[in-house]
């Protein structure tokens, strides 16, 4: 496939590599010059600093002069105190340094600045404990009160063990393509559009990546039951066909795991085989026994992921690294979805107004096919009285 695509003459594709030979690598030289696991920031000592740098004696106390916070400090500065006001474990910079310190307001400053005479006013009368003087300060306070960082959720457990060690690959998923013999001239000159980012380890599988893959497709109602029921769920077309392959460089990797899926890759091999296209030849693979680190891959290449028959998602490693501190921590939180991209929901056709629920085919009754229906306006225009269609068509629930 790289005579048709032409990686090289692409700069943002990188060289055909093993992601997991290079990480070893350099996970290695991290863990030279990496802390031990015992230690953490607090129990960090300048020794241990002077043995990640690899400095000599000398050298590293001209770094702590030169880096000592006291050179910071200028003649007449405010004492220090904290900038925000924190989830309180000690702050933002330490126990040692208070939320709020206070000093004596000199007269010359008071008679010359407004700023400093309203203060002096409002301390003065403070001391007289007046409950409403110390509500309307407490209303003109930006943060008078720590809700918002009490809210946030706690800081993770680092693991030595996990982090630096493991290897992270981050692969964006993007929306299906419209082939040409069915699309407008509209939908072909559009951009693609990334749909999800997907985070995995390298000892994650392919077939745990695509679970990971959402699309709406896969929610689609097939059968003749169109609509949920206490005593039995309608089936959607994730569940009934669950065949599919990813490509990746020149092998199909099948999924095998439910007995009857069919192999979408033997049709394309066939094809490839039949001319000269200058494709081929392919390989097979297993989803569920190939790893990630298993995989030779090029960085920004465009590969495929293909289910419901014919629907097509490309695939794209934009990022292999080792996992860092702020990363989630720890192999059950892998993989997991990073992020999403902008999605914008189908509304009823008629009323525009409501989203849509269902979707007719071939309704003579309407100017466009498919047309997109809320449950309102679908069961007032196509239904009788007594339940029965109004003229001939095909529904679906979307």
């Amino acid at each position: 496939m790289d005579k048709v695509h032409d990686p090289d003459n692409r700069p943002w594709i990188s060289e055909l590599l093993k992601p997991k030979d290079i990480l070893d690598k350099y996970q290695e030289r991290v863990a030279l010059h990496k802390a031990s696991e015992g230690l953490c920031e607090e129990s960090l000592r300048p020794h241990h600093l002077q043995s990640m740098i690899g400095v000599d004696d000398e050298t590293f106390k001209d770094l702590e002069a030169a880096m000592s916070e006291d050179n910071l400090t200028t003649p007449g500065e405010m004492d220090p105190c904290q900038a925000v006001t924190p989830n309180w474990n000690g702050g933002v910079y330490g126990h040692q340094i208070p939320k709020i310190k206070l000093k004596p307001i000199p007269e010359e400053g008071r008679l010359a600045l407004k700023t400093l005479y309203i203060q002096a006013d409002f301390l003065k009368k403070s001391k007289e404990k007046n409950s409403k003087l110390a509500v309307n300060r407490r209303r003109e306070l930006m943060a008078s009160n720590d809700h918002f960082f009490m809210s946030q959720p706690m800081k993770q457990k680092y693991l030595p063990g996990f982090s630096d060690r493991q290897r992270l690959y981050t692969v964006r998923v993007y929306r299906p393509l419209i082939h040409p013999n069915v699309a407008v001239i509209e939908m072909l000159q559009r951009e693609i559009i990334q749909s999800q980012e997907i985070w995995l380890l390298g000892n994650n599988t392919l077939d745990q990546l695509r679970d990971m893959i959402t699309c709406p497709v896969d929610n689609n109602y097939v059968g003749e039951q169109q609509v949920d029921t206490v005593e039995k769920q309608a089936p959607r077309a994730g569940d009934v066909y669950t065949s599919g392959f990813i490509y990746i460089g020149d092998c199909f990797y099948i999924d095998t795991r439910k007995e009857g899926n069919i192999d979408y890759s033997d049709v394309i091999i066939e094809w490839a085989k039949r001319s000269n296209r200058g494709i081929g030849p392919f390989r097979k693979g297993v989803m569920q026994e190939t790893k990630m680190d298993d995989l030779e891959l090029r960085i920004g290449c465009p590969y495929v992921f293909t289910h419901q028959g014919n629907h097509e998602h490309l695939l794209v490693v934009t990022d292999v690294r080792l996992v860092g501190p702020e990363d989630p921590q720890g192999e059950s939180k892998y993989p997991m979805v990073r992020c999403i991209g902008q999605s914008q929901s189908r509304m009823c056709m008629v009323c525009e107004i409501k989203i849509a629920t269902w979707v007719t085919l071939n309704n003579v009754r309407v100017a466009e096919n498919p047309f997109f229906w809320c449950t309102l306006c679908y069961k007032s225009f196509n239904l009788t009285r007594d339940g029965g269609k109004e003229g001939e068509f095909q529904e679906f629930r979307y």
